[in-house]
């Protein structure tokens, strides 16, 4: 399920997990004690407002569909965002190797980033974008699936998030800013194959839900659902 990194400075820096014996999305209804304990802890947390950080604050934003090819996106993104950005990218399983090219890459001035994974606890990190990133990451990306790079990529400048991408690459939607501009929108999406709409940007993620779900998990008599309440959670926090 998707919403974070792990104790301190939740969404800023990479966390320390535990083990991670399930990928993003795991069903409540095949954990373990500890682990729907480790979850409850986590629901807490997001529902006090722990995890919170950058998000997508533009009154609209760019929408494009269909970017499944991470390799002419990274290739391209000079295009679409200035080159001294950054780059904030989680999942629950990164390749080791991927792991020590993020740490050797990480970017000063990271800010926290509003997390995008609830459970299990992932893995964030904040890595300075430049050309020789890029060019590296796209060589990684041509070895490795995307899940064992990331599994959604954001990025941010001066205090503003540019763009969110959850669960980057299946076929999700790909949010940009509206503060981007128009032209660079335009000729990213010339580069990689892939138009954009503009619309309003409406966040629909209510924290309440997460204290409706917790409540559940702990109170399971009560929990009066026609679909699993795993299946509600995870469309509440995919905006």
């Amino acid at each position: 399920m998707d919403a974070g990194d792990r104790v301190v400075s939740v969404g800023c820096t990479r966390g320390s997990p535990p083990a991670r014996p399930a990928p993003c999305g795991k069903r409540e209804d095949s954990m373990n004690d500890a682990e729907r304990d480790m979850l409850k802890e986590q629901l807490r947390a997001m529902a006090a407002g722990r995890g919170d950080g950058l998000d997508l604050d533009s009154p609209e934003r760019w929408v494009m569909e269909g970017i499944k090819d991470p390799v002419p996106f990274f290739q391209n993104l000079d295009k679409l965002i200035p080159g001294d950005s950054i780059l904030y990218f989680e999942g629950c399983d990164i390749n080791p190797e991927v792991v020590r090219f993020y740490e050797q890459n990480k970017a000063a001035g990271a800010v926290c980033v509003t997390r995008d994974t609830i459970f299990p606890v992932p893995e964030c990190f904040h890595v300075a974008m430049s050309a020789g990133v890029i060019e590296r990451l796209v060589e990684l990306l041509k070895g490795k699936p995307v899940e064992g790079c990331f599994n959604h990529v954001k990025a941010y400048r001066e205090g503003r998030l540019l763009f969110t991408f959850h669960d980057a690459f299946d076929g999700s939607h790909f949010l940009v800013s509206s503060r981007v501009p128009g032209e660079s929108v335009e000729a990213f999406g010339l580069a990689i194959g892939a138009t954009a709409r503009r619309e309003q940007n409406i966040n629909k993620r209510d924290p309440a839900v997460l204290s409706r779900v917790l409540h559940a998990l702990e109170h399971p008599g009560e929990l009066r659902a026609n679909w699993p309440w795993w299946k509600k959670l995870l469309f509440f926090w995919k905006r």
